[in-house]
């Protein structure tokens, strides 16, 4: 059971980050789709969100890691 905890407790970070990713796919297409001109503002911002919810994964999965060593 408790490898079952930890598996769950490594994957939801990693699955909540490829959720917000998509999130944030769709959101920087729809906007680059409605104003072209500003398309390279656009995928500055896109790749700066998409760098905070990875680094926000990473977090998880270390609390994960530290949760079963401790």
């Amino acid at each position: 059971m408790e490898s079952l905890a930890f598996s769950l407790a490594y994957a939801m970070p990693a699955f909540g980050a490829a959720i917000g990713v998509a999130i944030i796919g769709n959101a920087a297409l729809n906007a680059a789709g409605r104003n072209p001109e500003k398309a390279n503002v656009i995928q500055q911002l896109m790749i700066l969100a998409i760098a905070f919810t990875d680094a926000l994964a990473i977090i998880g999965v270390i609390v994960a890691i530290l949760g079963k060593v401790m």
